[in-house]
């Protein structure tokens, strides 16, 4: 099984512009993650996707792989781009403003596609411990059935009815956005129009499940903080120093 790592970088970000080269601990954040990925065993091959010069320009100087591609409206269109022009079975859709990925993770959403070869798409949960991550949109929940595939995703406080002391006891988890995919069933994706569910909650892995493709999902215990304001990469250089 042949599967490659793309990371979709852009400079572009309202609410943290040059997200990728920011600096944290002497390395642009995009360095951190690329090394992180080249360190998991299940991966052939890393590349960084980006359509801009100075993101191009800052990963080919530590010596890593990357790809222009044009504009493109969301990430995963970005890998999808890369993608088409690769010969591969998996493709892993690596998010760049997750410094803190371990390599582990990475070979965790892979192995199922050897363990059960009908899967298609395969992500990561993490369970939610605390009241205010059940409450708050920002954080994507996911329920499951018993095989471990998705049952929704959605930015509401689901289950419901869960009390802030019920936690521990019922099973509740946030979806870590990190993504596998068999590279025709990605291709595929990127052809179908957006469905009214992601719509909905704007949240476009709902597109598979809209289209009756099952999203595989694996438990992982190691946190992750994605950097998505300045505040964030703060956080990340204090736990990155302790360790």
């Amino acid at each position: 099984m042949q599967s490659v790592g793309i990371i979709p970088a852009r400079y572009a970000s309202s609410r943290f512009e040059g997200k990728p080269l920011a600096n944290l601990l002497g390395k642009p954040m995009v360095q951190h993650v690329y090394e992180s990925a080249c360190r998991a065993k299940m991966l052939n091959e890393v590349i960084v996707a980006t359509d801009d010069q100075r993101i191009y320009d800052a990963v080919t100087q530590f010596g890593g792989n990357v790809q222009m591609t044009g504009p493109c409206a969301t990430g995963t269109e970005r890998v999808a781009v890369i993608a088409e022009e690769l010969k591969c079975d998996i493709v892993a859709n690596i998010q760049g403003d997750e410094p803190l990925l371990e390599p582990a993770q990475i070979d965790l959403m892979l192995q199922p596609f050897i363990d059960r070869p009908e899967v298609q798409v395969c992500t990561l949960k993490q369970r939610v411990k605390t009241a205010t991550d059940y409450r708050d949109v920002n954080v994507v929940k996911v329920v499951t059935n018993l095989q471990r595939d998705a049952l929704y995703f959605s930015r509401a406080s689901i289950p419901g009815r869960i009390g802030a002391d019920e936690l521990q006891q019922f099973p509740v988890y946030r979806h870590v956005g990190l993504y596998a995919y068999r590279r025709e069933q990605l291709l595929a994706f990127t052809k179908w129009k957006s469905t009214p569910y992601e719509l909905a909650e704007g949240l476009e892995q709902l597109r598979f499940l809209e289209h009756g493709v099952p999203i595989h999902v694996v438990e992982t215990d190691t946190p992750l903080i994605g950097v998505d304001v300045p505040a964030d990469l703060e956080r990340v250089k204090r736990i990155l120093e302790t360790n």
